[in-house]
């Protein structure tokens, strides 16, 4: 006869077969955890990294893309033609007002147009004359009625 002292109705046995198996699945779930823990901040913080050259190219897409700037705005419907730039408009004065400078620490900026052989050159007020990372561009540009290619390059400095 069997002796059930802490068990009347035998159903509480464990046998070796089930400790082995929650042994191993303890261990392979601590390793499983583990390698989680270690792939998910590696790949994590790479998506937070802002590419090189993003901000740049953002804060001078402003000059480009808005009608306060260097836009050609169509007189009749008054459509915006954004990467176009109307040459009446790339002027110091109107940059000046697009982009202030006097009570921010801002990029500085220095634009050089060639256009029909001929080169302008306006700066932000904040420049301080030194090329800290230079941009060639294939712009069009509006001038009298016609839609020219020209080149342009745009000189950023860091902010003081």
């Amino acid at each position: 006869m069997q002796n059930n002292f802490f068990n009347k109705t035998g159903k509480g046995d464990i046998s070796a077969r089930k400790i082995i198996f929650y042994i191993l699945f303890g261990f392979l779930m601590t390793i499983a955890f583990l390698i989680t823990l270690w792939v998910v901040p590696a790949t994590g913080s790479e998506i937070s990294q802002i590419p090189i050259g993003l901000e740049n190219y953002l804060l001078s897409q402003r000059f480009f893309d808005s009608p306060l700037c260097f836009v050609y705005q169509d007189s009749d419907t008054h459509r915006d033609y954004p990467s176009i730039i109307d040459i009446k408009k790339f002027n110091q004065e109107n940059l000046n007002e697009c982009y202030d400078t006097k009570d921010t620490n801002v990029k500085a900026y220095q634009f050089t147009l060639d256009y029909d052989k001929e080169s302008k050159t306006i700066s932000t007020e904040n420049w301080k004359g030194f090329l800290w990372e230079g941009e060639t561009k294939q712009i069009s540009v509006y001038d009298d009625g016609k839609i020219k290619g020209a080149t342009l390059f745009i000189e950023t400095q860091n902010e003081r």
